[in-house]
């Protein structure tokens, strides 16, 4: 490759997975890591993201195309002996397209590997997740995922360590490249801090622990009859249902503020961008009660920025990002969540101590611009090695 050759921008096709749109309000995290991310390398990376069908006025200010296949998908997705197919005729209806790109970002989407490369693209492909997709494969199909890919990133060692034991040779071509928080966004305003205020922002998922938040918030109100909860969120990005579980959680947040006379408040839906920070700066102290093997969970860094002190759920990704500067805990152990949450707010000093000590972590490891110098790095590695997979085993 010739100097002026090595010194254009490379070309990168960004593969959101599922039905995610490339949007603020209606994309999830994965759109958020994309745009986070690449619109700190646009001088060094000419990419393109392609997604669901956005409109104009919600988009992420990338480039970003779509295909007329989504209607055919969309259809298949309500056949049940079609809807295997679906994930295939979108690929195809972009392979042309995609051949066009020296490099294909695939996110949280480990079967595209094989169907690109039955497809006869040659570029370099990396595969990127932010969840555990490959922790039921077995270590030969690892083994030959790794044949068909250039690089596997992924946000977390607990999430390397799904698969890394049954694959010694995918384990060689993963990374960990950590999420990051938008630091001109999240940051520290004491100023307007509350006492006595416990924040979580999520899905109202039973995954993701908002009951036994509200059981451990019960025991808290013993020890501090004053404190607050602030519960945002909703079923679904930037939607929500009624579901049985929404109603068991309020529920039982109308029978605390009945009988304790607790303080409950439901924000519903917050912005990401507008909303979200200023109930970080505001909280004491920030819960994550996930009750699953959370892989990183954005929310914690977010909240370390603005240095809020963060309770943590001891699970998946999570000690990775809070480290030495918060408190983990089971989050099904009601008393033990309970403590945690109590003796901050009891101890206002160390309460503050251990959000400074979260933020510097975070300037130090999650800042976007981090996250962005690192996926560059993965990127111009993959760019500079010789060896094509297919090449090798096609």
């Amino acid at each position: 490759m010739t100097a002026s050759a090595q010194s254009r921008p490379r070309t990168v096709a960004v593969l959101l997975s599922g039905r995610e749109q490339f949007s603020p309000y209606f994309g999830g995290a994965v759109a958020r890591w994309t745009y986070e991310v690449y619109s700190r390398l646009t001088d060094r990376v000419e990419v393109t993201v392609f997604g669901f069908p956005t409109r104009k006025k919600n988009l992420y200010p990338l480039r970003h195309e779509t295909s007329e296949a989504w209607r055919a998908c969309a259809l298949l997705a309500r056949i049940p002996l079609a809807r295997r197919h679906e994930e295939t005729l979108w690929l195809r209806a972009l392979i042309r397209r995609l051949r066009q790109f020296d490099t294909v970002h695939i996110h949280n989407r480990p079967q595209w590997v094989a169907a690109l490369r039955s497809m006869d693209y040659k570029g370099k492909i990396v595969l990127h997740l932010h969840n555990d997709h490959l922790g039921h494969w077995s270590g030969p199909a690892l083994d030959a995922l790794a044949a068909k890919l250039d690089a596997v990133a992924v946000c977390s060692h607990y999430l390397r360590s799904t698969f890394a034991l049954r694959s010694a040779l995918l384990n060689a071509k993963t990374q960990v490249v950590f999420n990051g928080a938008n630091l001109q966004l999240f940051f520290p305003r004491e100023e307007v801090r509350e006492p006595r205020t416990i924040f979580f922002v999520g899905r109202f998922d039973p995954e993701k622990g908002v009951l036994q938040l509200l059981r451990a918030y019960e025991r808290v109100l013993h020890a501090h009859p004053d404190a607050k909860l602030v519960i945002a969120g909703t079923t679904s990005f930037g939607t929500h249902r009624e579901t049985p579980y929404v109603r068991q959680v309020r529920e039982l947040a109308e029978s605390l503020q009945k009988h304790k006379q607790a303080q409950v408040h439901f924000t519903g839906y917050l912005d990401h961008d507008r909303d979200l920070p200023q109930w970080f700066q505001k909280a004491t102290v920030f819960a994550c009660p996930s009750l699953f093997q959370e892989p990183f969970g954005l929310v914690n860094a977010e909240a370390m920025a603005c240095a809020t002190t963060v309770v943590g759920a001891n699970r998946g990704g999570i000690p990775e990002v809070i480290g030495d500067a918060g408190r983990l805990v089971d989050p099904e152990d009601a008393e033990q969540f309970a403590a945690a949450i109590s003796e901050l707010l009891a101890k206002p000093q160390y309460c503050r101590l251990l959000g400074q000590a979260g933020y510097e972590r975070c300037r130090e490891m999650f800042d976007w611009s981090v996250t962005a110098k690192a996926w560059m790095n993965l990127l111009e590695i993959v760019a500079r090695s010789q060896t094509s997979p297919v090449a090798r085993h096609g």
